[in-house]
């Protein structure tokens, strides 16, 4: 029993110890101090320590430093004016010279018209007669007269040609033939072309 109890009392003083060991070294490890000391964190100079900033550069640890010109952002290209497509300027219509366009029947007394002309002489009024008597081409009225007035005809000249004409024939008296270009019965001119007409030729001199 002697022998146990000291067994026991050997126990208990090593208890003792072994708890004096760890209160010192827990006391211990506080005064190390094993939170980071403010030694340990970087220090950098604030930036505003730097002088003002200008384009390209910038300021790490208080120095300057220059921006590459290649780091910079490429600005966006801006269209010149000249590159910008330039609508053309309107084009003015010229006046066309293509001669105007005429009903189909119209046409073909046109033509009826100029072949009449091209054979013998011709007042207007005896060649819309013609263009549109039944003995002639039979055109209504209206389109013997529209025909003929889209001709570009010199009468005074168709009034010389057809006073030449009686001439050639027979003989006239001044008045005479004056009369036979302006008579409905005749040629049909007018009084003023008819006069023009026969002064041309020599039975008026």
């Amino acid at each position: 029993m002697i022998k146990g109890l000291a067994i026991f009392a050997a126990a208990a003083a090593a208890t003792v110890t072994l708890t004096a060991c760890s209160g010192g070294n827990a006391s211990g490890l506080g005064a190390s101090g094993l939170t980071p000391t403010s030694a340990s964190t970087p220090s950098y100079s604030p930036q505003e320590s730097c002088p003002p900033l200008k384009a390209g550069q910038s300021c790490i640890n208080g120095q300057l430093v220059e921006s590459s010109p290649t780091s910079e952002t490429p600005q966006a290209l801006t269209s010149s004016p000249a590159e910008t497509p330039q609508s053309p300027p309107p084009v003015e219509s010229s006046p066309t010279s293509e001669a105007p366009q005429y009903p189909p029947q119209v046409e073909q007394a046109r033509d009826s018209a100029l072949s009449y002309l091209n054979y013998t002489a011709f007042s207007r009024n005896g060649l819309i007669d013609q263009l549109s008597s039944k003995y002639g081409d039979s055109y209504p009225k209206n389109v013997a007269t529209q025909a003929v007035d889209s001709l570009d005809v010199d009468w005074n000249e168709q009034a010389a040609k057809a006073a030449q004409s009686y001439l050639d024939y027979t003989s006239f008296s001044c008045a005479g033939l004056i009369q036979q270009l302006s008579s409905k019965y005749g040629e049909k001119f007018t009084n003023a072309q008819a006069k023009f007409g026969a002064h041309q030729t020599k039975a008026c001199k």
